[in-house]
């Protein structure tokens, strides 16, 4: 270890047990050992005594302590002489002096990015913006949270409908607010509250009243008109389209806006939701794109149109149909159609079975562009159709998938091997890493760092050997987080727990998808519990 200056990486399983202290007393001692899934410290200065989850400051203090794990491998197999599978997997000691972090990572669903084209209900919403300058207030003695749909009220002579935001209260006020739907009637100056105190409120509070601005949305409705050629760049970016293809994928679809009616002197404007299907039908015919979205076309009325193939049931469910049986009444007066794009990718999962840690499983998110191309030559009097980002592409945190790799890597170090031999992994328990590991399921981890410093160290290079502790539970446990902060409160420089996870909540797309799932690749939704 002395020769790297990165810290070695142990892992420990505490997805069913959790935190225990047992019933104290000496670890491996009758009724004193892990059970597989369960964690916790013991005193190695102490007769290896398993130290309760309770902190005290008596007899625990500034102690040096190690982190105890139970075995995955509950069959012993080898004989009590060599201390077999179940032997406890164990940290070496932790002078809480030495350690420089402990912190905990949340889960994170993963998130698809979602893109609008031209005037969706989406595009609608982010032609307002709000805030609580000028005659706005942030309101004053709230209950700090997320508070998520609420339904403001126009205040004055406004004539706005429909307004549905999510807020984030902090210290009381409200710090950000984040436009789920537009409604319609608003205009610049206009402005908003909670009214019906949807908002809980500590004490005398008052509720939040918000400025509304226009904003990007009038430029989202643009009209097409006949015999002009319209022209549609969307770009898929990311490790999927590398992966695929050893380079970004792209297509450029051209869409007509047809023969003008006999007698026209100028082109008349057309149903926009016909160039909008033109476009659609381009992407999903082009196989080097299709599988990397799912496409919704918005009418100049609003209602949504799914791709042909999509699932009866689906349609059936929420009373839809698909494009090609749609039929242009023609133009709608003030209407404008659109385009909302789903970046999704399905990869290959392996079973257990065939299960190997080399094994790729793909979790980043596609990135899509998408622009309108002028072809024209003069850029100073193009206006492109709207684009708009709904929901960021985000990659998934905590998936079992990633954390049985941690596990069986942390195992291999310990000699007890993931064998590629289906035979021998039978015979060596490499599947029980399973009945621990969902790889279906989202974990917590807690990581303690730490290091083991080297005062018989002549040349003075890399004088101290660190240690990463990784502990996989199934959600946060404040027990655990208590004890530790107190610990290291005694004596460390360590300012205390700290956590990171996802900076923005998950984004839900104003329009549904079908759900895609396969026999090999099942939907993440769902966190270990």
């Amino acid at each position: 270890m002395s020769y790297f200056n990165h810290a070695f990486r142990k892992t420990f399983v505490g997805t069913i047990g959790g935190y225990t202290a047992l019933d104290g007393g000496q670890l491996g001692t009758t009724g004193n050992i892990f059970p597989g899934g369960s964690f916790g410290f013991v005193n190695p200065r102490n007769n290896w005594n398993i130290v309760p989850t309770t902190y005290n400051a008596e007899t625990v203090g500034c102690c040096n302590l190690i982190l105890a794990a139970g075995s995955i491998y509950q069959n012993d197999k080898i004989g009590p002489f060599h201390g077999g599978y179940t032997e406890s997997n164990k940290s070496k000691e932790i002078n809480p002096r030495y350690v420089n972090k402990f912190y905990r990572v949340d889960p994170c669903l993963p998130q698809n990015e979602v893109v609008h084209v031209g005037n969706t209900a989406w595009t609608d919403s982010v032609a307002l913006s709000l805030s609580t300058a000028g005659a706005g207030d942030p309101g004053a003695n709230l209950v700090d949270g997320v508070y998520t749909d609420i339904p403001l009220d126009a205040v004055g002579p406004s004539t706005g409908v429909g307004l549905v935001v999510n807020i984030t209260v902090v210290g009381g006020e409200v710090t950000f607010v984040e436009i789920v739907n537009g409604g319609s009637d608003w205009t610049t100056a206009d402005t908003a509250t909670t009214g019906t105190e949807l908002i809980p409120e500590d004490g005398e509070g008052t509720q939040p009243i918000f400025v509304v601005t226009a904003g990007v949305g009038a430029n989202c409705c643009k009209e097409f008109f006949c015999g002009e050629t319209y022209t549609l760049r969307v770009d898929v970016k990311g490790s999927p389209a590398l992966r695929l293809l050893n380079h970004n994928s792209y297509i450029i679809a051209s869409a007509y806006g047809g023969c003008c009616p006999e007698g026209a002197i100028a082109p008349v404007v057309i149903d926009s939701t016909l160039i909008f299907k033109q476009w659609a039908e381009a992407i999903t015919r082009y196989p080097v794109i299709s599988p990397f979205m799912q496409i919704i076309l918005v009418d100049e009325t609003g209602t949504p149109w799914y791709a042909p193939g999509t699932s009866a049931a689906f349609l059936a469910a929420n009373n839809v149909d698909t494009w090609d049986h749609y039929v242009s009444p023609g133009h709608t007066p003030d209407g404008c159609a659109g385009l909302v794009l789903n970046g999704a990718y399905v990869d290959t999962k392996f079973q257990n079975c065939t299960f190997q840690i080399t094994d790729f499983y793909e979790v980043e998110p596609v990135r899509l562009y998408v622009s309108e191309m002028d072809l024209n030559g003069d850029p100073c009097l193009f206006n492109g159709v709207c684009v708009v980002k709904e929901c960021e592409g985000r990659q998934v945190m905590g998936l079992g998938e990633s954390v049985a790799r941690d596990v069986i890597l942390s195992e291999q170090y310990r000699q007890n091997f993931f064998h590629s031999d289906f035979r021998i992994r039978e015979i060596t328990q490499g599947y029980s890493v399973f009945d621990f590991i969902n790889r279906n399921t989202l974990y917590t981890r807690y990581f303690l760092q730490h290091n083991v410093p080297r005062f018989n160290n002549p040349t003075s290079t890399f004088d101290n050997d660190q240690y990463l502790l990784e502990v996989i539970t199934c959600g946060d446990i404040p027990a655990f987080e208590t004890f530790v902060n107190a610990w290291l409160g005694e004596c460390s420089q360590c300012t205390g727990l700290e956590i990171e996870g996802c900076v923005e909540p998950v984004c839900e797309p104003v329009y549904l998808f079908p759900v895609l799932t396969t026999n090999f690749t099942p939907n993440v939704t769902e966190f270990c519990d």
